[in-house]
């Protein structure tokens, strides 16, 4: 009777420890073994250069503000990116998913611009005249805080349009359907200021 008293309170001793320490570790917010806690992907739908010929853009609040704020990262006029407060920015091939540390330097304050950095102007091929997404690249971001992020650019044209239909090719009618300027894109911004996503 003694000894069957004694093993119930070592069990239950050894029971409420485990439970203990169980939830200490959860509380802690622990890391998935072997790095970082699973960085969010935000994405942000329609943001409207079209009204002013630019937007500016804070990667930290998530958010549009004005030109002379102290908190945008990225300017986006037409398809021009510039970086500002401190901010600078590279081109990197990569898809989001796979693409787990930023680059320790190549960094330029002068912006990023041109078909082929990180979209195409189709010209005269088919869509004509449209500013498509290139596959496989992203922007990535120091910003003046020294926080790293990576932006995959999804859509120039407001609502993500199927830009391999016909008519989307339709140039007469496109402006009306998706007007330009509106970007979609992803981000992952780390906040711990290391270069690891």
């Amino acid at each position: 009777m003694v000894k069957n008293y004694i093993f119930q309170k070592a069990g239950l001793f050894a029971l409420a420890s485990g439970l203990f320490f169980t939830s200490c570790s959860k509380d802690g917010g622990s890391a998935p073994e072997g790095g970082n806690m699973a960085l969010e992907v935000t994405t942000v739908k329609d943001l409207n250069g079209f009204a002013k010929g630019h937007v500016c853009f804070s990667l930290e609040h998530n958010r549009e503000v004005a030109e002379s704020s102290p908190d945008w990262d990225i300017k986006i006029s037409g398809t021009t990116i510039s970086f500002g407060n401190g901010a600078s920015g590279r081109l990197a091939e990569g898809i989001m998913a796979s693409y787990k540390t930023a680059p320790e330097s190549g960094y330029s304050t002068s912006g990023i611009t041109g078909s082929g950095s990180y979209y195409i102007n189709t010209l005269y091929n088919v869509p004509q005249h449209a500013i498509l997404m290139k596959p496989g690249v992203l922007i990535i971001i120091k910003t003046g805080k020294g926080k790293f992020a990576k932006i995959e650019m999804i859509s120039y044209y407001k609502g993500n349009p199927d830009v391999t239909t016909a008519d989307f090719a339709d140039i007469a009618t496109r402006g009306e359907k998706w007007p330009k300027q509106h970007y979609t894109f992803n981000y992952v911004l780390q906040p711990n200021g290391t270069t690891k996503f």
